[in-house]
């Protein structure tokens, strides 16, 4: 199995503004991965496609340019001048699949900006939300959003900051161990998305 993407374009209106807006409401580092399989993924090998991609060097790649591009700098090559020496994956990670039809994607989106836990208190009201969500699911997927498949995935396979469990992190990290860790997996033949999130105080 091998992926590949296109060269990093900067993101679009719609996306920038849900991603920023969540970061806000979710007080989150807010990812977006997109990458092509050279399989069509379907419910049948999508967990599969999921771990091979999490286990191929382009993940750590994308990854690492998703957080530069929204300025985080959280897995540059260096924390407080010390080099990474570990990858990004977290061993023995499960990464679980859970369908998710194309309204309760809508909802998950939905949720994100009205829900969450918001430790500042910047829960977006209903109408915003919705303009926010509708704008970001046109822009991932165009036209037809029902013929893509949605899925959530247990959000276990990169490193935890220790906030909620008081493990001592090895970096770099990006989870925190809270009901605002979320991953969402979005595919269409052999074109994928995978959007995080990881809300914390």
């Amino acid at each position: 199995m091998n992926f590949t993407a296109q060269p990093p374009d900067p993101e679009p209106p719609a996306v920038d503004a849900f991603l920023s807006a969540v970061d806000r409401a979710m007080n989150s580092n807010t990812l977006l991965l997109t990458a092509d399989c050279d399989v069509p993924v379907a419910a049948g090998n999508r967990q599969n496609v999921l771990h091979g991609f999490l286990r191929s060097a382009l993940f750590e790649q994308l990854l690492r340019a998703a957080d530069v591009r929204r300025d985080w700098y959280n897995l540059s090559d260096e924390y407080d001048s010390e080099p990474f020496e570990q990858p990004l994956l977290r061993e023995g990670f499960c990464a679980t699949v859970s369908p998710l039809d194309h309204a309760g994607f809508l909802a998950r989106l939905r949720w994100m900006l009205c829900e969450a836990f918001s430790p500042y208190g910047h829960h977006y009201p209903a109408a915003e939300a919705e303009r926010l969500v509708r704008g970001f699911a046109r822009e991932l997927l165009g036209a037809d959003g029902p013929a893509w498949s949605f899925a959530a995935v247990s959000p276990d396979f990169l490193r935890s900051t220790g906030y909620y469990s008081g493990e001592e992190p090895q970096w770099p990290v990006y989870f925190d161990g809270s009901g605002s860790d979320t991953v969402t997996f979005v595919y269409r033949e052999r074109t994928f998305h995978l959007l995080l999130t990881n809300g914390s105080p």
